[in-house]
């Protein structure tokens, strides 16, 4: 990365940004100079913008670094075949989807519904019937360590971000915590036979 990084010019980075998320694009902004982040930032769409500077004001070591906006998320007052049309729409579903997310009408986190459960039920059930209102979820304060753990500890897939009125923001997924882990581990020294 830093070796393409230093073979591209400024304009070229913040082209190459337009096709990476929000938390992608946070995740290159220290290796990044400033006025290139600031170009990137720029050049975002407002809503595309809007997450960006959300996910750089997080510091590292937290959830928030590790977070990103692709969520599915339903109400709870529909049926499950409105919640299948719903997940129709999409051509395909964020990396790491294994549930979709329970949301009431102002976005606060209600539970969560797996897919494998969606898939079984009758499509005339409502979504609040079935759901799992247990639901293991972060702040995007909460240290990037005990979410590691927490992942390892409850075999999570992804887990909703919320912030502290219970409003769902965003997801954290195996995936960052495993590239957050072993970015963190020392480089391994190989001896020599």
């Amino acid at each position: 990365r830093d070796t393409l990084l230093a073979d591209m010019d400024n304009a070229e980075i913040v082209a190459a940004a337009q096709t990476l998320d929000a938390d992608e694009i946070a995740d290159l902004a220290p290796d990044l100079p400033e006025d290139v982040v600031q170009d990137i930032i720029e050049s975002q769409d407002v809503e595309d913008r809007a997450d960006l500077q959300q996910a750089l004001s997080y510091p590292e070591g937290t959830v928030g670094a590790l977070m990103d906006f692709e969520v599915v998320s339903i109400r709870e007052d529909v049926t499950c075949e409105v919640a299948l049309r719903y997940l129709r729409r999409y051509d395909e579903l964020p990396h790491q989807t294994d549930a979709i997310f329970v949301v009431d009408r102002d976005d606060h986190l209600k539970g969560s519904l797996p897919l494998n459960k969606l898939l079984v039920t009758d499509p005339d059930v409502e979504v609040t019937a079935i759901i799992e209102r247990d639901v293991t979820s972060f702040a995007p304060e909460d240290d990037s360590d005990e979410a590691a753990q927490a992942f390892d500890r409850y075999d999570l897939v992804c887990a909703p971000v919320v912030d502290a009125q219970g409003r769902m923001i965003g997801r954290i997924t195996v995936d960052a915590v495993l590239e957050y882990v072993r970015d963190r581990q020392p480089p391994r020294v190989r001896s020599l036979p």
